[in-house]
């Protein structure tokens, strides 16, 4: 019986993925062909497609897909791992609370077009501006959410398996982590939203490859059926993140509240 009904939950939850991406996809076409109708010059969606199909046959698709997502990847991940460190010290600690907040506030009202400008001008053009943009835009959004949910564990938990001599590494391993795994999903949509924007930013600026790269090539040229067609990769990317990517992991991680 517990094998049966986990096996539905699964359906039903690979069900529900299938019509959020579905729902996704529908409204960005409604959304698209509305603004084909009212806008002027908005080429179609069948256009922009027809262009991104081109792009693909002449090689310059995935090449510069692949480019970006290793410099996302990589930027993403240190942000990740830093961000993750920096929270927990300020969730457990006064001291590195005073000391990072008020700079990781500061941190999050800047926007990525701020942070792409300035590692444009700091490294020129090269694999390192688009990666340290990704790093800077998504880091404050991982060191709040983490410090938010490691200052949510209860203190008095931590104290007592302190006192029953449960070592630090133990403490932070199956109290702290466990509790801070939902909010960890929370901190990597949020960074992943303004990390991909920092990394479209800063190749339209500063790279010459990579997705923002190629959309500012045709923007240049003026064909907007070629950049209309990379920012429907941009946002495709981001709505499978998100929908088939991000919502399972979140699902998973806090699996214990609906026990």
């Amino acid at each position: 019986m517990t094998t049966l009904s986990t096996w539905q939950r699964q359906l039903r939850t690979r069900g529900t993925s299938a019509a959020a991406v579905t729902a996704a996809l529908v409204s960005i076409l409604a959304a698209w062909q509305v603004a084909v109708l009212v806008g002027n010059r908005v080429p179609s969606v069948t256009e922009s497609i027809q262009r991104l199909i081109t792009e693909a046959e002449v090689g310059e698709l995935w090449h510069n897909l692949a480019l970006s997502m290793n410099r996302f990847v990589l930027g993403l991940a240190a942000a990740l791992i830093v961000g993750a460190v920096i929270g927990v010290l300020m969730g457990l600690s006064r001291l590195a609370d005073l000391a990072f907040s008020d700079l990781n506030a500061a941190a999050l009202a800047i926007p990525a077009v701020i942070w792409a400008l300035l590692t444009t001008m700091w490294f020129g053009f090269g694999w390192l501006t688009p990666v340290v943009t990704v790093f800077l835009s998504g880091l404050p959004f991982v060191v709040v959410n983490i410090a938010k949910a490691t200052r949510a564990v209860p203190a008095d938990l931590i104290l007592m398996a302190r006192a029953f001599g449960v070592g630090r590494s133990r403490v932070l391993r199956e109290i702290v982590a466990p509790a801070v795994a939902g909010s960890t999903v929370a901190a990597v949509r949020f960074a992943i939203m303004s990390a991909w924007n920092g990394l479209l930013l800063a190749e339209w600026f500063g790279a010459t490859s990579g997705v923002g790269w190629r959309a500012r090539y045709w923007y240049d040229a003026n064909q907007l059926d070629g950049f209309l067609a990379w920012v429907l990769v941009f946002i495709l990317l981001l709505v499978i993140a998100d929908l088939l990517i991000l919502g399972p992991i979140e699902r998973y991680a806090t699996r214990w509240r609906a026990q």
